[in-house]
């Protein structure tokens, strides 16, 4: 008996999870490989061991405690950004979250744009590669904004920018991003698949969610000082608004998330792409 991987729900969960495997690996490498473009660029030369000069690579994948494997840094750029100019620090430090930007952009042109929408293999690895994306930028904006360390703290000291100004248009973009993902790319991935399940439409949905849950509190519970919100006193009745809205924001897009996907019409969208072409 044939079975179609694409419409049994058992097989269409394990190429779900096994595309997040990839997309996580995948943003990872892409977000260290920005720092460490960029450093090449400002004509940083990095000192590394003989298996590093053959296989540069800007991670690699190394044991934690408890037999837990993960990603780590192949290259400690804190170093090289603190006997640099200002400039230059800053562009390395940004340089992960501009690249995670780069692919988020590239992710939305395929979905929206180009002929790749027929290929459900592209497709399923291209939706999670583009919320691991979304869920690194997430991480830092808002809230890490107002942190002395990390990507974003350490490009906003070095260049002297107040974190407001950099937060309000950047926060702008990730609600446009986001709202676009949950009310546009999720329905159109499930349509174009096409997921006719119910539960498996609500699983792509719930680990959606749960990733952008991840990426905004992993991050700040290890690294946050709230004496950097104390610190600067026009923040403290801001940061209180910024939490409480980010959690009820990610909880409006799962709500239209859940009435999208299961209100689109396919032809809504791609008849009209059928006929454009």
């Amino acid at each position: 008996m044939k079975i179609n991987i694409w419409k049994n729900s058992g097989f269409f969960l394990i190429i779900t999870l096994f595309s997040i495997l990839i997309a996580r690996a995948f943003e990872y490498l892409i977000h260290e490989s920005g720092h460490y473009l960029v450093a090449k660029m400002m004509g940083i030369t990095f000192q590394t061991d003989p298996v590093q000069t053959i296989l540069t690579t800007p991670f690699l994948v190394q044991m934690y405690q408890g037999g837990l494997y993960g990603f780590s840094e192949t290259f400690g750029y804190n170093q090289y950004i603190m006997a640099g100019p200002p400039l230059t620090a800053g562009l390395i430090a940004i340089g992960g979250l501009l690249m995670n930007g780069l692919i988020a952009l590239i992710c939305f042109w395929i979905f929206l744009t180009s002929r790749a929408i027929k290929y459900k293999g592209i497709m399923t690895v291209t939706l999670w590669i583009l919320i691991f994306n979304l869920g690194a930028l997430f991480s830092y904006i808002p809230l890490r904004v107002f942190s002395s360390v990390g990507d974003v703290g350490m490009f906003l000291s070095s260049l002297w920018i107040h974190p407001v100004i950099f937060l309000f248009p950047m926060l702008i973009l990730m609600v446009i991003a986001l709202f676009l993902y949950f009310t546009t790319i999720l329905p159109l991935y499930c349509i174009s698949i096409p997921v006719k399940s119910g539960v498996m439409r609500a699983v792509i949905l719930v680990f959606s969610t749960i990733i952008l849950i991840m990426y905004m509190i992993g991050p700040i519970i290890r690294e946050f000082r709230i004496s950097d919100i104390f610190s600067i006193q026009s923040l403290t009745q801001v940061f209180p608004v910024l939490v409480i809205g980010q959690c009820a924001f990610l909880m409006v897009l799962f709500l239209l998330g859940l009435m999208k996907m299961h209100t689109l019409p396919a032809t809504r969208y791609l008849g009209i792409k059928k006929n454009t072409r």
